[in-house]
């Protein structure tokens, strides 16, 4: 614990992802996730209307209804950071008692399922989850226009889309969890395990989580970068997590947009903007995302690193191994004289 702390890179990356879902929180406890209107506004050249660059109205300007980008990004940091650790938490699961169970009590289904499963890394998992959440999430809220309503609640299709993003990707990591499992099975010091009678738990306990916790820290953190990158994908297809609304902007077109401000929903709604004089409505959501995946990122390295470096002998600890010896020596000595 004491090196993750001293290790910079992961706690850069941590206390930019702490430091953000805590202060979306705080704001929603607060502020009940209150989203200002920008209004008009009287100039020396005339009226001005919304959407305002970020220099107009900082930090991050206003979008196509007039609402503070910023605001709503701080929002929906609690949704999409939840959301993510959420479908990581489940897939790194569900993955782990799938892959060590299979490879400890049925290797050889295990080994004959494996090819099946490897498939999966040539499929796109946003295919997969697009065209399982289509209906649910877009084409439903859609069929009627304006103010139409979704078949399913929005507890629903919030369940709905957690269990497709989290079922999508456990194959590939159960694989990944089986392989690893494997490789420690196949140690030399198993050998002898087997042979003093270690039953499967005693060899899961004692011998495949001690080795196996550093890879699974690295595979929950892959699954965050995985899950987030995901949720942009969607986001630009048009796959809001929990779904949106038609509403009128102010340029009286009929946009989608999302219902819980979530990052890849606002990316989606306001890819279009990304190439017009309005490019800030598209870069806010863009940016932060970026460095939210760049922040795990940053705790993957920091921890690879940090498993990959010798430990560091402490300086107390010498001078007791050279006593140690000295000890030695001296008792060796008076061995010596008195035969």
């Amino acid at each position: 614990m004491i090196r993750v702390l001293r290790n910079k890179s992961f706690m850069t990356g941590f206390l930019f992802v702490f430091l953000t879902l805590m202060g979306s929180l705080m704001y929603g406890w607060f502020f009940d996730n209150y989203i200002p209107v920008a209004e008009l506004r009287f100039t020396e050249d005339g009226v001005k209307s919304p959407p305002y660059s970020p220099w107009e109205y900082p930090p991050f300007g206003t979008n196509n209804l007039a609402q503070s980008m910023f605001h709503i990004l701080l929002i929906g940091a609690k949704y999409t950071l939840g959301v993510a650790l959420l479908i990581a938490g489940l897939r790194f699961m569900l993955s782990f008692v799938w892959g060590t169970i299979s490879e400890l009590y049925a290797p050889k289904l295990n080994q004959w399922s494996r090819p099946f499963l490897e498939a999966f890394y040539y499929y796109p998992v946003t295919l997969i989850a697009y065209l399982m959440l289509y209906w649910v999430l877009f084409a439903d809220g859609q069929f009627n226009g304006v103010d139409s309503e979704f078949t399913y609640g929005f507890g629903a299709r919030v369940i709905i889309e957690v269990i497709v993003l989290t079922l999508a990707a456990v194959p590939i990591t159960s694989l990944t969890i089986s392989k690893e499992v494997n490789q420690i099975l196949r140690k030399e010091f198993m050998e002898s395990v087997r042979i003093l009678g270690g039953n499967r738990r005693h060899v899961l306990m004692k011998h495949i989580l001690p080795f196996l916790k550093p890879q699974l820290v690295i595979i929950f953190l892959r699954e965050m970068i995985q899950v987030l990158i995901l949720l942009a994908h969607l986001g630009i297809l048009g796959i809001f997590f929990g779904g949106g609304a038609m509403k009128e902007d102010l340029f009286r077109n009929l946009v989608y947009v999302s219902l819980s401000n979530e990052w890849s929903g606002i990316i989606g709604n306001n890819f279009r903007f990304l190439f017009t004089t309005y490019w800030w409505i598209a870069i806010s959501p863009i940016f932060l995302l970026t460095l939210t995946v760049l922040a795990f990122k940053l705790m993957l390295e920091g921890y690879q690193n940090m498993q990959s470096a010798p430990p560091k002998k402490s300086p107390i600890a010498e001078p007791k191994e050279e006593c140690q010896v000295k000890e030695e020596e001296r008792f060796d000595r008076v061995k010596r004289s008195m035969g």
